[in-house]
């Protein structure tokens, strides 16, 4: 497998960890590693759901917005956000293609109620600098499966 077997490794390696910081940053988000969850992220990234497409730039702001949003899945419940299955599709000699089915966990606030969110997110690493970067996204509708699940 060569260069692609090396490049297929080192997705699932960055995927593996970033899992396992979400998680951490999810049980305790005073104390996330944002900055190491940052660093998955390419210095310009895109991300696409049913509701639209939006774009940015990884600038200072954004492990403290990163932060926030793990603030705000605890908020709504969150107890455990983890990466169960991961899939790898080398594109070319430096992208790839991930594959990551997550779970998320909650006891919701107003009752009590526990639950599990499962859902599929496909992601786009560019490997250009050597180091793999995530530089786009697509995920379902958060928003909706919040709602259905009595979270938002």
């Amino acid at each position: 497998m060569g260069e692609t077997g090396s490049l297929e490794a080192r997705a699932r390696a960055l995927f593996e960890d970033y899992g396992r910081l979400s998680n951490a940053a999810l049980r305790d988000p005073q104390h996330a590693d944002a900055g190491r969850l940052a660093d998955a992220f390419a210095a310009y990234f895109v991300g696409a759901n049913p509701l639209g497409v939006m774009g940015g730039a990884k600038d200072e702001s954004f492990p403290a917005v990163m932060k926030r949003g793990f603030e705000a899945y605890r908020a709504a419940g969150g107890t455990r956000f983890e990466i169960v299955h991961i899939e790898v599709e080398a594109l070319d000699a430096f992208n790839a293609m991930v594959r990551a089915d997550w779970e998320f966990d909650y006891v919701r606030p107003r009752d009590g109620a526990t639950g599990t969110i499962a859902f599929r997110n496909i992601y786009f690493v560019n490997f250009a600098d050597g180091n793999p970067r995530i530089f786009a996204w697509i995920t379902p509708d958060e928003r909706k499966a919040m709602k259905e699940h009595g979270l938002a």
